[in-house]
């Protein structure tokens, strides 16, 4: 019995040493797996507040949240985090002559396979025991994380000094405090989660990588590597944002030329060179002594480019922009062929009326931007290389402005109207037609002439929309007057954009909605605008000589045509422009001129107006020439229809009126002298 209870009672013994074991065991387990989940929660919300931050946390905050709470799990000496150049640390500092090559930990460090790696000095390699001595430290626990790449002010990838082959490194300094971790299934497991921690800092990481590199690409031109306008407009805020500075944007004004001869590909490549010669000539020693600081240089579109001078007066800029045109404008090859490219630079500089008093860096770098654009526009209408941004250049922008604007408004408000100009026989002195002439009452900037808004429609393409206005009250105005038994024919100024292959069949429709015959409607179109787009013009222009329309060639002698380009044309009258006319009288060689028109006009059957008649004297000679019909003020300024037919009817009571049946043409007596009021027609 003694033997057996004791036997029992030794069996109870080691059951319950057993059992308090397993429950000391389970209980240490949870206290581990409550640590690791406090600890994966802190680095958990240290890595969603540097996410929620990104592109304006630079991650320190994180990276020491993150190694405090590994510090304290692993009750470490020090913890160190290292990605890139941002180090982080929890602990006692490191060693003052520690250099920034020392913190990148040897390939040694980390074995293949595993995502974290437990190391004592003693037994390390040579490489590890080096790198950890430098530490100051007996044991460590280290696992790799993924760096991102580092961009400068302007975008550029730069070199890390720290963290080499992309590689960053999570350090936990004498775990357990130099005491040895217990068991090897302990140490499986705390590295397991030194790895796990690892690889969550290394995804964020390769978050904010991505996204640094979404947001440099977002900012770049894929073409030349320089910034694009959004990424110069925001690298030039920091660069004139002390109110001081200035922006050039420079044309090479070629890629069309290299496009049209070599093709697109070509087109590319010269783009590329002179992207690489703009950005030469901004890093180069002589730009700094024109202007000191950093120049950044941005492609626009095209062969366009932007140029930022940080800290310069406008007399420095404008002496910068000439300097620079010397160094672009010589040639760029390209497969052997070398063009030379007529560059030409807009300039606009800070602390001006109007910018004196802006300090706002991204309001200053965009106002900067868009009126060295408005300068470089200046440059090419004035044939002047380098033009420095004007007062008056931003009033005649801003008139633009108004005017594509108000173009729509016109023409439902009325504002937009139609006058006439009466045309006549200078034989047989008949009113023959009129030309119709559109004017614009702005309620903002007033009367305004074709010469003004004309040219701003057809930029913006709204030039359509005039043209089948004009169109529409033209032909509303030849049937009121076939109706009072006056058979005028009308004259509608067409631009060459227009002709597209609807337009013909939008003139029909218009002659068989007003009935009026086509042979009453000529359509004029300028000899420049036909002789560039001929090839485009051709189509539309047979089609609308077959409706039975006519067809003349406004402004001649002002634009290249030769005589076997206008025979090709279904033309049917020539209008000589008026600067050769208004000439006459002064100048034998606008005579001359003339005479050449006239004579090449008949031999070639066609009908000859000269337009700005304005003397008697004029009148005259253009009749001995031979010179079919004149238009001009001494025949009548251009007046609304209403004014037309009073004019009309003056004439007809002043027994201009045909002898023949009722409804026959009108007569014009001329008037002597000259024709009062402002030289030339509208």
């Amino acid at each position: 019995m003694t033997v057996n209870a004791l036997v029992i009672t030794s069996g109870g013994l080691v059951a319950t040493v057993v059992l308090v074991l397993v429950a000391t065991g389970l209980h240490a387990a949870r206290r581990r797996r409550s640590s690791d989940l406090r600890t994966l929660g802190a680095v958990g919300r240290a890595l969603a507040a540097h996410a929620g931050r990104r592109g304006t946390d630079d991650g320190r905050a994180a990276a020491r949240a993150i190694a405090e709470a590994l510090r304290l799990r692993y009750d470490a000496r020090r913890v160190v985090v290292a990605v890139a150049t941002l180090v982080e640390l929890a602990g006692p500092p490191l060693p003052d002559d520690l250099r920034a090559v020392d913190l990148v930990a040897p390939e040694e460090a980390f074995r293949p396979g595993r995502g974290a790696s437990r190391w004592h000095r003693r037994s390390a390699p040579a490489a590890v025991r080096a790198w950890m001595r430098v530490r100051r430290t007996a044991e460590i626990l280290v696992a790799p994380v993924a760096a991102p790449e580092l961009y400068d002010a302007a975008g550029a990838v730069q070199p890390s000094e720290v963290v080499r082959s992309r590689r960053g490194v999570i350090e936990i300094h004498e775990p357990g405090r130099g005491r040895r971790l217990p068991g090897r299934s302990t140490v499986r497991g705390e590295l397991a989660l030194l790895a796990t921690i690892a690889r969550q800092v290394g995804a964020e990481v390769e978050n904010t990588r991505l996204e640094a590199r979404l947001r440099r690409d977002a900012h770049r031109d894929p073409l030349t590597d320089l910034l694009n306008r959004s990424g110069f407009l925001q690298a030039a805020a920091r660069e004139v944002r002390d109110g001081r500075g200035a922006v050039a944007v420079v044309s090479f004004g070629i890629v069309d030329q290299v496009n049209d001869t070599l093709g697109h590909a070509s087109g590319e490549r010269l783009v590329t060179l002179a992207a690489r010669r703009l950005d030469e000539v901004c890093a180069s020693s002589r730009a700094a002594t024109t202007a000191s600081g950093a120049r950044l240089a941005a492609r626009l579109e095209g062969d366009t480019f932007a140029v930022v001078v940080p800290g310069v007066d406008p007399p420095t800029a404008h002496r910068g922009a000439e300097e620079m045109r010397e160094h672009l404008v010589r040639p760029l090859v390209v497969e052997g062929i070398p063009f030379e490219a007529p560059v030409l630079v807009g300039v606009a500089a800070a602390g001006v009326p109007g910018l004196a008093g802006e300090h706002d860096g991204h309001v200053l770098a965009s106002r900067l931007l868009s009126r060295a654009d408005i300068a470089l526009s200046a440059a090419r209408e004035g044939g002047v290389p380098v033009r420095c941004y004007e007062p008056s250049m931003g009033e005649r922008a801003d008139r633009r402005l108004a005017l594509i604007r108000g173009f729509g408004p016109a023409v439902t408000d009325g504002h937009l109207r139609v006058h006439y100009q009466p045309t006549v026989s200078l034989e047989g002195r008949i009113v023959l037609g009129v030309e119709a002439l559109a004017r614009w009452e702005h309620p903002e900037l007033g009367a305004l002439l074709p010469d003004e808004f004309v040219p701003v429609l057809e930029a913006t393409g709204q030039i359509g929309g005039l043209t089948e206005f004009v169109l529409d009250e033209s032909l509303a105005a030849a049937r009121g007057w076939l109706d009072r038994g006056l058979r005028l024919s009308v004259a509608v100024n067409l631009s060459v954009g227009s002709l597209d292959d609807d337009f013909p069949d939008l003139v029909a429709a218009a002659l068989a909605r007003h009935d009026v015959p086509a042979e009453l409607l000529t359509l004029e179109v300028t000899e420049s605008g036909v002789s560039v787009e001929r090839e485009h013009a051709l189509p539309a222009l047979r089609r609308l000589h077959a409706l039975g329309c006519r067809l003349a060639v406004d402004d001649f002698g002002t634009g290249q045509s030769s005589l076997a380009h206008l025979r090709r044309l279904p033309v049917d009258t020539v209008k000589i422009d008026k600067s050769f006319v208004l000439g006459m009288g002064t100048e034998s060689g606008d005579v001359a001129v003339v005479r050449a028109i006239v004579e090449m006009g008949h031999t070639l059957g066609l009908t000859v107006v000269a337009e700005g008649v304005e003397s008697a004297a004029v009148r005259t000679a253009l009749t001995e020439m031979g010179c079919d019909v004149a238009q001009g003020y001494l025949v009548s300024r251009p007046m609304p229809a209403g004014s037309l037919e009073r004019w009309l009817d003056a004439l007809i009571d002043a027994g201009g009126a045909s002898a023949r049946a009722e409804g026959g043409p009108v007569r014009w007596v001329p008037p002597s002298g000259t024709a009062p009021g402002t030289t030339g027609a509208a």
